[in-house]
């Protein structure tokens, strides 16, 4: 795949109830995604939460270690124990964030790894589906 060197782009989408804003910006090696997904349909607000890989702890431990920092919420256990926020966390300082009516996700990957780079939006896809029926069934 022959690109720019650097570069950027920006575009919105709607999924279902979802309004998505997408930024991404790439290097001669590194590609950064950020993902803005904001649920319009949401009957409260998420709690705040977010989850990060700890660089420290994981240097010193050799093994992937993460921060979680927030409110614990239905949600939140969603996101903790699903294997698609895992494949995202395996992403260049990934972060995964629940605020408000917003679900967002900050990473990165080689540049040349154009298969993880739709991974990634099949997986946050995933993640709002499963969000999605979480949320109609605390309300039904």
């Amino acid at each position: 795949m022959k690109t720019l060197l650097k570069g950027d782009v920006h575009f919105v989408e709607n999924y279902n109830s979802w309004v998505i804003h997408v930024f991404v910006k790439w290097n001669r090696r590194n590609t950064t995604i950020t993902i803005n997904s904001r649920k319009t349909d949401l009957k409260s607000n998420f709690l705040s939460c977010t989850l990060s890989k700890s660089q420290f702890f994981t240097f010193i431990s050799r093994s992937e270690t993460y921060n979680f920092r927030g409110e614990k919420s239905v949600f939140s256990e969603l996101l903790l124990e699903n294997v698609e926020t895992q494949c995202l966390m395996d992403s260049k300082n990934p972060s995964i964030e629940l605020d408000g009516k917003s679900f967002l996700f900050k990473g990165g990957i080689r540049k040349k790894d154009s298969e993880s780079l739709s991974n990634i939006f099949i997986l946050f896809e995933t993640l709002m589906d499963e969000i999605d029926s979480l949320n109609q069934a605390s309300h039904s």
